[in-house]
């Protein structure tokens, strides 16, 4: 790992940066900055950090964003970031909801019912959503009901195709062919013209699934970028 750089690692909707345990400690690094999202506000949670805060502890270093899902998305919406900043996707997405020019996303009323869903019963929708993932419902008294909202609006409208065109990022994508939040069809129309897409099983919490995986991955990437 590059010195002068700095890990920051945000996890996608409805989870929690405890997603990100098995690979950072089979890579081993110190001083990673590890996003909390605050969808689940559990005061004994510590130890972590909100997106707006990653600048002020930043300042002028460049940063290896590792992006899950919507986390890929946010952390690239979040800059511009200091110059040799690079970004690592998994089971992530340039664009989710589908419109006439991307049609393998997913069709947007799908996200207002969830949206609606949330004002009706949060846990249904959330833990749903949790189980499609393979990961274990969350208590309903925790939901931070605003940030899963706000989630989701970045889910409907956020589109960093624009980004991708101009700066090639990411820079590494970890993909899974049996993803069922993130199909293969949406990962290559979203991420079309770069060539630096690693394929593996594992549904859509590879790092959580395939830490081994994701972190050799990571491990050679940086090797070659040496």
């Amino acid at each position: 790992m590059r010195a002068d750089v700095r890990p920051v690692f945000m996890h996608g909707w409805a989870c929690g940066p405890e997603i990100w345990q098995p690979l950072q400690q089979m890579l081993g690094w110190r001083e990673v900055i590890t996003v909390d999202g605050g969808y689940f506000s559990d005061p004994s949670r510590v130890g972590h950090t909100a997106l707006p805060q990653v600048r002020e502890q930043i300042g002028a270093q460049p940063i290896l964003g590792i992006g899950h899902s919507l986390g890929f998305m946010q952390l690239v919406l979040a800059g511009p970031w200091p110059e040799g900043s690079q970004f690592i996707a998994i089971n992530a997405f340039s664009r989710f909801a589908s419109e006439a020019d991307f049609t393998c996303g997913v069709p947007p009323r799908i996200l207002a019912r969830m949206q609606a869903g949330l004002l009706r019963d949060a846990g249904q929708v959330v833990n749903n959503f949790r189980a499609r993932c393979g990961l274990a419902a969350q208590e309903q008294k925790l939901f931070n009901i605003a940030a899963l909202q706000a989630g989701l609006g970045t889910l409907e409208q956020g589109d960093i195709r624009p980004q991708l065109a101009i700066g090639a990022i990411p820079a590494l994508g970890l993909a899974a062919e049996d993803d069922p939040i993130v199909p293969p069809d949406m990962t290559r129309a979203g991420f079309a013209g770069i060539d630096a897409i690693k394929w593996h099983d594992g549904g859509h919490m590879l790092p959580l699934t395939q830490p081994e995986f994701c972190a050799q991955q990571i491990q050679n990437f940086l090797d070659k970028a040496v």
